[in-house]
């Protein structure tokens, strides 16, 4: 959560199953401080600060990791960026997030990780986790991206990657 101001925070810690996520605050000018915390990366950025921090796009680039903004901040947001005009809005968001890839056969595992429909659990696939926040919006392509469709060809998981308008999704496979 990258925000001036705790309160939002708390929000959203409150909102958030702890058994998914851990959520963490950074003020915007020590992000890359609490960035440096996560392993490998966060799967998600909320921010709600009134101006989008230097070093973010550098922290984003080539890795898989989606971005939600309360409100249009000053300065540039990555490509696929959500931004929500409310509170409620941001929310409902963050409410879909959990369930959101269950059309792909997909949910978050406790922590870091991934569970299939069959109970497999998958462990260390962040490009994943980046594109089921992400669902079903899209993210900037990523260097992963062929790391990912390993993944899920190698557990045959019922979804694939479709690429366009400058972003990649992860769609069912039949679609």
């Amino acid at each position: 959560m990258v925000a001036e101001q705790p309160q939002l925070w708390g929000a959203i810690r409150d909102r958030v199953d702890p058994s998914l996520a851990l959520v963490r605050s950074a003020r915007p000018d020590r992000l890359g401080e609490v960035w440096a915390r996560a392993d490998p990366w966060p799967w998600l950025v909320v921010g709600a600060a009134t101006r989008v921090p230097e070093q973010l796009g550098e922290l984003l680039t080539g890795r898989p990791v989606p971005v939600r903004w309360l409100r249009r901040p000053e300065g540039v947001l990555p490509p696929g960026c959500v931004i929500h005009p409310t509170w409620t809005s941001l929310a409902r968001g963050l409410d879909a997030i959990a369930g959101a890839a269950a059309d792909c056969g997909l949910r978050f595992a406790p922590r870091r990780g991934v569970r299939t429909r069959g109970g497999a659990h998958l462990d260390r696939v962040p490009e994943l986790e980046g594109l089921m926040a992400a669902h079903p919006g899209g993210l900037a392509p990523f260097s992963g991206l062929a790391r990912a469709r390993r993944a899920l060809e190698r557990h045959r998981l019922p979804c694939r990657l479709s690429e366009g308008s400058g972003l990649v999704r992860l769609v069912e496979a039949s679609a």
